[in-house]
């Protein structure tokens, strides 16, 4: 079977999502087991000393307010033995006796009250909560006196083993927590993992299918083609979106059509040339041969003639003008048959494009009519020179009898790998149903004109590796614009 790429990738990426998913499904069991019974270990270990912990806690605390009862009572029963309270109670002599109380027990606070709550006497240390630093807490405890007094202590201590105590009672109830959650772990653990999992599968799966789909409808873009290009149509393009590979292959494939579109016009040309010389060079031979011996004729019969008539005499002279003009004709026909048939073979070599128009210049019809626009840097290319010449010689030859009073613009740049020179002119440029014969060898517009010249010029550009062309759009002077492309080189 013929699989695509879409379903290759479409599986290769499910492969890879399912594959993760698998292993995790079996071994997920065996790794939560042994996270938990670690976690379980370590806290069966110290969950003993934690608990005893507490209970240690919890029994100083109650041993703590046990010790500040009995020192109330011990407190008590030493002030009821002295005589400040019967029959009047002496104020002065009890704030000073409750002073120095204050100052030998760990008592924040004494107050000595009747019944209905009003102080009697009360002295106050600086252990009261807010002072000391740290976080402290008072306890209070209350002993009759005598006939209805009563004393209030109030003890205070240092407290922050109490917060001791609270964490550590929290940490006891986590643990107990995790306990029981630690039974119900393992199922709902690989239950979560197993749709997180699945999840990322299903979208990882819907990704593949979109972008697969995206990928293989842009390679059966350039498939198609490429079989349309196999078929002979080198007029096929493909758009393939993007600025990826893809992108890169389609820009790339629709360049190299076009190369090979216009490398068949190219061949097909020369192929046509190579015939029409072929054709030129047996005309020139057949047409040559037969003028001189006409021509001599035609000058024997004029001058055989010792008749008295005039009038024939006169018919005479005219038959021999028409035919010495015709084979003056016949003669510049054959002198362009012997030119195109005898194109000589194209020795390139570096060469700047400069020295080519500068030899072009020189020529005496060219002078006044040319108007040049060298580019800043020089730009040399492969070219034989006295072919290139000729070349451009024709072009502007062209050029000046399209617009006998203008002016011929020459310019040239190198754009990349090539090398450009533009020739325009200001005529009238060449009509749309004329634009794809032009190059055509006997194809011309003009009265006397055997239109050759641009088909050897395109031939001789040709034999360079390079192409002439007509400008789609008019020349900036409002004519024709051709352009010569000749391949660059590293100057000599």
């Amino acid at each position: 079977m013929r699989f695509g790429i879409q379903f290759k990738l479409v599986v290769g990426l499910l492969l890879i999502a399912i594959v993760p998913l698998l292993v995790s499904a079996l071994l997920v069991d065996q790794i939560g087991e042994v996270a938990q019974n670690f976690a379980s270990n370590e806290a069966d270990r110290l969950r003993p000393p934690l608990v005893k912990a507490e209970r240690a806690y919890r029994e100083l605390v109650a041993a703590r307010k046990a010790a500040y009862r009995e020192a109330g009572r011990r407190i008590a029963g030493r002030l009821r033995g002295l005589p400040l309270w019967t029959p009047e109670v002496d104020v002065a002599a009890a704030q000073r006796e409750l002073g120095r109380l204050l100052a030998q027990e760990e008592v924040a606070r004494a107050v000595v009250t009747r019944a209905d709550g009003t102080i009697v006497a009360q002295a106050v240390s600086d252990l009261l909560p807010g002072q000391p630093t740290g976080r402290w807490r008072d306890f209070t405890v209350v002993e009759p006196l005598v006939d209805g007094l009563r004393l209030e202590l109030t003890f205070v201590a240092r407290v922050d083993f109490l917060d001791d105590l609270e964490e550590l009672g929290y940490v006891l109830a986590e643990r107990r927590d995790v306990d029981a959650f630690r039974r119900g772990l393992p199922r709902s653990y690989r239950t979560a993992f197993l749709l997180l999992v699945g999840g990322v599968v299903v979208v990882v799966t819907a990704a593949s299918l979109v972008l697969a789909r995206r990928i293989t409808r842009r390679v059966e873009q350039l498939a198609a083609g490429t079989r349309e290009v196999a078929r002979g149509n080198l007029a096929a393009r493909v758009d393939v979106p993007g600025r990826d590979e893809l992108g890169e292959l389609s820009d790339a494939f629709n360049r190299m059509v076009e190369q090979l579109e216009q490398h068949r016009a190219q061949i097909g040309h020369l192929q046509k040339m190579s015939a029409w010389q072929d054709v030129a060079r047996r005309l020139a031979h057949e047409i040559k041969n037969p003028l001189t011996p006409i021509q001599l004729a035609v000058q024997q019969v004029v001058s055989s003639y010792r008749g008295n008539d005039e009038r024939y005499a006169a018919m005479l002279r005219d038959m021999q003008e028409i035919v010495e003009e015709e084979i003056a004709g016949l003669r510049r026909l054959v002198d362009a048959f012997r030119s195109l048939s005898r194109l000589p073979r194209a020795q390139p070599e570096p060469l700047d494009v400069a020295v080519v128009v500068a030899d072009l210049a020189r020529e005496p019809e060219f002078t006044d009519r040319l108007a040049v626009t060298p580019p800043a840097d020089a730009v040399t290319v492969r070219g034989d020179r006295l072919l290139l010449r000729r070349l451009l010689a024709n072009l502007v030859e062209n050029a000046v009898h399209a617009a006998p009073d203008g002016r011929v613009y020459l310019a040239w740049e190198r754009d990349g790998d090539v090398a450009r020179v533009y020739v325009d002119d200001e005529g009238p440029g060449v009509p749309p149903d004329r634009r794809d014969a032009i190059f055509e060898p006997y194809i011309t517009s003009k009265e006397h004109g055997t239109g050759l010249g641009l088909a050897i010029a395109k031939k001789i550009a040709l034999d360079h590796g390079g192409d002439l062309a007509l400008a789609p759009e008019p020349a900036p002077a409002g004519g024709a614009r051709f352009v010569v492309t000749l391949p660059v080189a590293a100057p000599a």
